[in-house]
């Protein structure tokens, strides 16, 4: 842990109320801490030398799923092993991008404490399930005032999210009920445990005529300051029926328009875009195989 992080004090609340009290009492300087995996790797970066109050939300009734005929409601504090274990993630193939996601998370231990709040706050596009949840049309219930924001808004760039002072996430809501919609997610890293060069997570739906009726494609991993929606290649999506090579066909052409990776050491652009061709249509794929 860098030298640089020593945080003054520490708050434990017991109520909504009192977060909010300590977020604008201490504003920027304020930092809400869960599992702790995301400031632990950041304040290692030594990133985090201003922050001078920790603000634990143990205490709070923040750890919940709650599923219905049309919506799934994940609390903020929810770990990621409760998500993966949760009988209610598991029996919704529109969720199965999620499953897939936290299947992909290494080691344990982090995914023991590890919360949802947590993974979609630190804003980084490396990470899986954020990715996952953008592909599934996610929102964020903003505590203590109730209000509602779609994740693609919601998340600005690195480490940058839209909350005004005194403000948390609360929970997640995911749209479900749609029969004929499945989703998946892949990734491509360097070991099992690194964070992604590319990941995807797939939404898809077939109309009657078995034919592809909507979609939703997003790319993580090096693309940029936030996760990208491939809307070309949806666009060009739409009407297809089941065919595989059609939709390789439709991901070779139109990848180009959707995205432009980065290069760093760990990889090229023209490497990082082949990848995304690769992984997206076998995302697209076995999210198409799992409508039954």
């Amino acid at each position: 842990m860098s030298l640089a992080f020593r945080p003054k004090s520490f708050f434990k609340p017991s109520s909504e109320a009192e977060l909010s009290k300590y977020l604008k009492q201490f504003g920027e300087r304020a930092k809400i801490i869960a599992g702790g995996t995301g400031i632990y790797e950041i304040a290692h970066r030594g990133l985090l030398s201003d922050v001078e109050a920790l603000v634990d939300i143990s205490g709070l009734n923040l750890s919940y799923i709650e599923s219905s005929s049309d919506v799934t409601r994940i609390g903020g504090a929810t770990t990621m092993s409760a998500l993966y274990q949760s009988k209610q993630i598991a029996d919704r193939k529109e969720l199965s991008a999620v499953l897939d996601s936290l299947k992909s998370i290494q080691p344990l231990q982090v995914k023991n404490v590890a919360t949802i709040a947590g993974a979609i706050c630190t804003a980084l596009p490396f990470f899986d399930l954020p990715v996952a949840l953008l592909s599934i049309g996610s929102r964020v219930r903003i505590g203590p005032t109730g209000a509602i924001k779609n994740l693609s808004d919601f998340v600005k760039g690195y480490f940058s999210v839209d909350l005004d002072q005194g403000e948390f996430v609360k929970e997640i809501e995911i749209p479900v009920g749609n029969k004929n919609t499945a989703s998946a997610f892949q990734k491509f890293a360097l070991t099992h445990d690194d964070w992604a060069l590319i990941n995807c997570g797939v939404s898809v739906s077939l109309d009657r005529g078995r034919e592809i009726s909507d979609s939703a494609i997003v790319f993580g991993g090096g693309v940029g300051e936030k996760a990208v929606r491939a809307k070309s290649i949806e666009k060009s999506l739409i009407g297809t029926r089941i065919d595989e090579s059609k939709i390789k066909e439709i991901f070779d052409k139109e990848i180009s328009k959707d995205l432009e990776p980065i290069s760093d050491i760990r990889s090229s652009a023209k490497y990082r875009l082949h990848l995304a061709k690769v992984v997206g249509r076998r995302t697209f794929l076995e999210a198409l195989g799992r409508i039954k």
